[in-house]
């Protein structure tokens, strides 16, 4: 055995400086995997708190306003720590249809500025979901479409009067064109089918596409679409 200063070497002593740096590199692993658990809970934590935090925000109607504390903001939070999150996708896609289904609430109705407001609305919250566009497409040749409305006194239309008749066989050459369709607000479905018997009276052999709508005054609108 040799002494020199502080220094004590034996044979053993190289296996002994093995085990010990084997022992502080299986330490350092351990807690290396120990810190990146605890951040991947933190983190999923974080992605859990987003996304009740979004569905209280639905449940008070903040959908996508304020711009902080919104549905939509926080599940857009929640997809930065993790892209891939089912729970945030879907919440973007149900506010999506939210907004679609007004969009087309409103089209049956021809409110078309609160259609066009909707389908906004859709495309902040995901401006490549594919749904979005069809309905845009048909809001846009509603929008464009030539229209000729004709108002209905509803005593002859409840008569079923033949002094309609002139006019609904108009309305039904009109309606026979190439991208033309007819639009019957009545107040029953008995006498929207009877109003169509009359349009289809007029000469031609296209048929006529037509949308029953209950609703007052009684009318028929035709309706000439052209891509804008």
């Amino acid at each position: 055995m040799e002494f020199s200063g502080i220094q004590c070497w034996t044979a053993k002593t190289p296996i002994l400086l093995g085990i010990f740096a084997v022992t502080l590199i299986t330490a350092s692993s351990a807690g290396a995997q120990a810190e990146k658990s605890a951040g991947h809970s933190a983190e999923q934590l974080e992605i859990r708190q987003l996304l009740d935090y979004a569905a209280a925000a639905v449940r008070a109607g903040q959908l996508i306003y304020p711009a902080r504390g919104s549905a939509m903001s926080l599940y857009h939070e929640a997809l930065v720590l993790n892209p891939d999150n089912p729970e945030a996708r879907r919440g973007l896609e149900r506010l999506v249809d939210h907004f679609l289904s007004e969009a087309t609430a409103a089209i049956e109705v021809e409110r078309y500025s609160k259609a066009n407001g909707a389908l906004s609305r859709a495309r902040m919250v995901d401006p490549d979901n594919p749904n979005i566009e069809p309905i845009a497409a048909e809001l846009r040749l509603l929008e464009n479409a030539e229209r000729s409305r004709t108002v209905l006194d509803w005593r002859l239309v409840a008569a079923r009067s033949s002094e309609l008749t002139p006019t609904l066989t108009r309305a039904g050459a009109r309606a026979r064109n190439e991208g033309c369709r007819a639009v019957i607000s009545v107040s029953s479905d008995a006498e929207g089918r009877w109003i169509y018997e009359q349009l289809s009276r007029a000469p031609g052999e296209r048929r006529i596409q037509a949308q029953i709508r209950i609703a007052s005054p009684s009318a028929v609108e035709v309706l000439c679409f052209r891509e804008s």
